[in-house]
């Protein structure tokens, strides 16, 4: 499955499964993590951004079914940045000093106060966190290049696929995965990301990057944070999406 057949899990079309496949309710959907080190490269790169380019991370959850304490969550879209003055929020378990949750301006306050608790519920580390909220448009959109995403005027990102195998670099591999436990992941290029969030002072913009996963959540019966490998994606075997 080459290019092409990755941007259509980019795009969102192989996102949806059989219902059959989700637990009763459970909230699903689709999560896209920028990171501000590169999460597929080359051990020189990596050892280089360990520490001081490393500290950033967003997260962009886009539910597609769901409800939570009772609220429905589908077709809400929420937003977490996250920043922590030391250690790399790549590594599975980092903990964020500060984070600001970006809440849909669409949804009402149950469903805020629900995305809210539901976002603790699933990240430990961030319930720990000093949390602040905006109430923003959040905004999720795909096309044949790839998937945009804004959140108010403080963060806009666009993603496109990997380039073909033959493009990359011979010893470049993966060296994290997702923050948060998902059923199935692949790595995307940052095409291009702008951080500007006042409450953190902080001012971030990357591009060229491969420092975004784009997964899965919420399915059940499937197996944990499965990696769509180069050879899916650029080999005769069919891939997982």
């Amino acid at each position: 499955m080459r290019g092409k057949a990755l941007l259509s899990i980019l795009a969102g079309a192989s996102w949806l499964v059989a219902g059959s496949a989700y637990a009763e309710n459970q909230p699903q959907g689709s999560l896209i993590e920028l990171h501000s080190c590169e999460v597929y490269a080359g051990g020189c790169t990596v050892s280089s951004e360990a520490q001081q380019d490393s500290r950033y991370m967003l997260q962009v959850w886009d539910f597609t079914g769901g409800s939570w304490q009772g609220v429905e969550l589908n077709g809400l879209k929420v937003a977490v940045l996250e920043t922590t003055s030391t250690g790399n929020l790549a590594d599975a378990g980092a903990r964020p000093d500060h984070s600001v949750v970006y809440l849909p301006d669409s949804a009402n306050a149950a469903q805020q106060a629900a995305l809210l608790e539901w976002l603790k519920s699933r990240d430990a580390q961030l319930a720990a966190s000093s949390i602040q909220t905006h109430v923003v448009p959040v905004a999720v959109t795909s096309s044949d290049s790839g998937v945009k995403v804004t959140a108010g005027q403080f963060v806009s990102l666009q993603t496109t696929a990997m380039g073909e195998c033959k493009d990359r670099v011979c010893g470049e591999e993966l060296w994290y995965e997702p923050s948060i436990k998902t059923s199935r992941f692949t790595v995307a290029l940052n095409g291009g990301s702008q951080v500007n969030e006042p409450l953190l002072q902080l001012k971030w913009s990357d591009h060229g990057k491969r420092s975004v996963f784009v997964a899965r959540f919420g399915e059940s019966g499937l197996a944990k944070n499965t990696f769509v490998s180069s050879l899916e994606w650029c080999g005769p075997i069919k891939g997982l999406f």
